[in-house]
């Protein structure tokens, strides 16, 4: 279980994280009776199929599934309605849609993007002012600030909130 997850297997399944052992079950039958190949004929019912087994192979083993739910924990949630190369459907258990899906987040990339985001805002338009008012730029100039006067707000909030690991 290395690597980015390719699905959350409790969204391939439909349960909450805290499910038992008889509503994993009970959501896995369901989902293998919808998602067969030999009873849906949809293309995709091929990879749902496997993505089904998959997720309950590994919350059906209790080591598989702990080693599992720690490594949700260094993942947050997304804001990506879907993956861009598919259409969202609505019976399509694997199709990333709400924001419990979850992505790695590394703090020092995250604060160092917001702080560069900061000094380009800033370096802009004191870069910008500085020309205008002691080198003689002329003043339409000042329409080039507008970049970093939309980036500093921005930069601004990230830094206030805290990624989550």
């Amino acid at each position: 279980m290395r690597g980015p997850l390719r699905y959350d297997h409790y969204k391939v399944l439909g349960i909450p994280r805290d499910a038992s052992d008889k509503t994993l079950k009970q959501a896995y039958r369901q989902r293998v009776k919808q998602w067969h190949p030999d009873r849906n004929p949809t293309p995709r019912a091929d990879e749902v199929f496997r993505a089904i087994h998959e997720a309950y192979r590994v919350l059906g083993d209790p080591d598989l599934r702990s080693a599992y739910d720690a490594q949700l924990l260094n993942y947050r949630p997304v804001h990506l309605t879907e993956a861009p190369h598919r259409t969202a459907r609505k019976d399509d258990p694997c199709t990333v849609r709400d924001p419990e899906a979850h992505l790695p987040v590394h703090r020092f990339a995250f604060i160092g993007l917001h702080l560069t985001g900061l000094v380009f805002g800033c370096s802009l338009i004191a870069g910008i002012l500085v020309g205008v008012v002691f080198l003689s730029w002329p003043h339409y100039i000042l329409l080039l600030c507008i970049p970093g006067v939309a980036v500093i707000p921005d930069s601004i909030a990230g830094l206030r909130e805290r990624p989550r690991r």
